[in-house]
C-alpha cells in the first residue's frame, strides 16, 4: 500500500463518520445557539441588518394564542429596530426575526460542524499517510 492510499483511507473514514454525525449535530447545535438569547439576538441582527451601527429589540407582552381559551398557551411579539449611520431606522417584524434568526443559527451550526469534520479529515489523512510503510523495491 502506498502513502497516498493510506491518506485517502483515513480521510474517507472520517468523512463517513463525521458526515453522518452532522445529521445529529447540526439540529442540536442550531437549537443550542437559538437558546442563548444574547448570541441569537446578535446573530439575527447581523443577518437582517449587517450595515447597521446599532440595533434594539422590543418585546411586546404575552397574549393568549386562543382568545376563547384564556388558560391556553401565550405568545409574544418581537420587533428588531436597526439604526444606520445616516440616522435612518428599519423595523423588522416578528416573523422575519424568528425565521431568519433560526435559519442563521442552523447555518452557523452547519458551517462550524463542517469545518470540524474537514479539520479531522486533514488530521486523519496525515496520520494515515504516516502509518503506511511503503514496500521496499529490491
Amino acid at each position: 500500500m502506498k502513502r497516498w492510499q493510506g491518506s485517502c483511507i483515513g480521510a474517507v473514514l472520517v468523512l463517513f463518520i463525521g458526515g453522518g454525525s452532522l445529521i445529529f449535530l447540526v439540529p442540536f447545535g442550531g437549537a443550542m445557539i437559538a437558546a442563548m438569547p444574547p448570541l441569537f439576538d446578535r446573530l439575527t441582527a447581523y443577518v437582517l441588518c449587517p450595515d447597521a451601527t446599532d440595533y434594539s429589540y422590543s418585546d411586546f407582552g404575552s397574549v393568549p394564542i386562543d382568545s376563547t381559551n384564556p388558560s391556553g398557551g401565550t405568545a409574544h411579539y418581537t420587533e428588531l429596530t436597526c439604526t444606520y449611520q445616516d440616522g435612518s431606522q428599519k423595523v423588522f417584524g416578528n416573523d422575519e426575526v424568528g425565521l431568519k434568526g433560526l435559519a442563521a443559527s442552523f447555518s452557523l451550526a452547519g458551517i462550524c460542524g463542517g469545518l470540524v469534520v474537514l479539520f479531522f479529515m486533514l488530521i486523519a489523512a496525515i496520520v494515515g499517510a504516516r502509518l503506511v510503510k511503503p514496500k521496499a523495491i529490491s
